[in-house]
């Protein structure tokens, strides 16, 4: 079986510019299912339904959990082993960098970027994380930009312990903005084909929170 991962991040940037449609599609030419986590689905449904100004966002996609379209881990893996194995996460990325002064721990990831991963180690199958979280991915890909990057962030130095993520797997990402472009060269987009649609498509995402650099969309643009 495939899993494609859904972090919370790409949810919302795709719910805020009107295309959470587009998964519907997706999941149709896609050979395996979408899965949400318990963490994600209580920043994507359960917090939100109960404000006013983002509950329509979060019952659309409540429906697609309703219609199938995204699935809920529990299907695949009991939610007490994904909670253990979130924690085991949660222990390990967030001691890889400590303030060198204090010997401060720093948080790196949150839970809802744990249990993606965590789903992703527990999972029996291929799988691809959706984040659109910066530091997460750097942290597995990057290590090592990630510690400059706090340094600069934090005017501080940084005490790194990289031994401590040979615990975790190779996970493999993609942001939301790669999904809307694999989207896109299906003609799965109905505004259109050209470059300034995927222009508008990508900068959308971009200023709802999606960390992608303008060199990068005139990349993909460039691709078409």
């Amino acid at each position: 079986m495939k899993y494609l991962i859904l972090d919370a991040g790409p949810i919302i940037s795709l719910t805020m510019n009107g295309m959470l449609h587009i998964l519907e599609k997706l999941r149709k030419s896609f050979d395996g299912e979408f899965i949400i986590t318990p963490a994600v689905k209580r920043e994507v449904i359960d917090r939100p339904i109960k404000i006013k100004k983002y509950k329509l966002e979060a019952l659309q996609v409540q429906d697609l959990i309703r219609r199938g379209v995204i699935k809920l881990s529990k299907e695949v893996v009991s939610d007490n082993k994904l909670e253990k194995e979130t924690k085991k996460i949660l222990n390990t990325t967030n001691g890889v960098l400590r303030i060198t002064d204090s010997g401060k721990k720093i948080n790196i990831i949150h839970e809802g970027e744990a249990s993606c991963l965590a789903f992703a180690n527990l999972c029996k199958g291929e799988n691809l994380i959706v984040i659109d979280e910066r530091t997460t991915r750097l942290l597995i890909e990057a290590p090592k930009n990630l510690e400059k990057l706090m340094e600069k962030k934090l005017h501080t130095p940084i005490t790194s312990e990289f031994s401590l993520l040979n615990k975790l797997k190779n996970f493999k990402f993609i942001r939301s903005s790669e999904l809307i472009y694999i989207a896109f060269k299906k003609r799965l987009i109905p505004i259109g084909t050209d470059k300034e649609t995927l222009d508008a498509l990508l900068y959308g995402l971009k200023f709802k929170g999606t960390a992608i650099a303008s060199r990068e969309i005139e990349e993909m643009k460039s691709m078409v």
